[in-house]
């Protein structure tokens, strides 16, 4: 029986390693500053390309798969309109320009992820109205999940959705963002 030797297993490592409480804790970004060398010049140009980022080109195809109208250029790459992994790199954004923020309290980064999460949470006010159940925020449609549950070939739609929810969520914890953690609440009940 695999389980009885893996719970054997289990039991004979405790035994042999009591534990000893937690030893090490996060601690806040902002005590973290990086000297001169590669890893601030990495940084440096992260901070650029959070500022470079169009906030309402990354927000066009969510808007469109609620019906909102966008006038934005559509992104290219993984995120034009016609690719199943759309709506994944704003995930990406939202933590980044979270811990971004949390590092250096910029208020710019703070005001480009605040601003990120009120469009967001008005094209998650038009799911029902798009035909998506109450709560569904994504840049496709609600059917690339009954695509997935019949086993036919979609990208990874569960993968997109946890990218988003993780920046929504970094940007409750770390931005100080409430409007994130309604929004994420409300997509975590779909």
């Amino acid at each position: 029986d695999l389980g009885a030797e893996e719970g054997a297993a289990a039991a004979a490592l405790s035994a042999a390693r009591p534990d000893f409480g937690v030893s090490a804790f996060a601690f806040p970004l902002s005590q973290v500053t990086l000297l001169d060398g590669p890893f601030k010049a990495n940084m440096g140009r992260t901070m650029a390309y959070l500022a470079f980022v169009a906030p309402n080109r990354m927000l066009h195809t969510f808007r469109l798969n609620v019906g909102l109208a966008s006038a934005a250029a559509p992104l290219g790459g993984w995120e034009t309109p016609t690719t199943e992994l759309r709506g994944h790199s704003m995930g990406h954004l939202l933590s980044g320009l979270a811990q971004a923020y949390a590092n250096t309290g910029n208020a710019a980064l703070k005001a480009k992820g605040d601003y990120l999460v009120a469009e967001l949470a008005k094209c998650q006010a038009r799911a029902s109205a798009a035909g998506f159940n109450a709560g569904y925020l994504s840049a496709y449609p609600e059917s690339f999940f009954d695509r997935l549950e019949a086993l036919q070939t979609v990208w990874a739609p569960y993968y997109t959705l946890h990218k988003i929810m993780a920046g929504l969520l970094d940007q409750y914890l770390l931005a100080g963002n409430q409007q994130a953690l309604t929004v994420l609440t409300a997509k975590a009940g779909w």
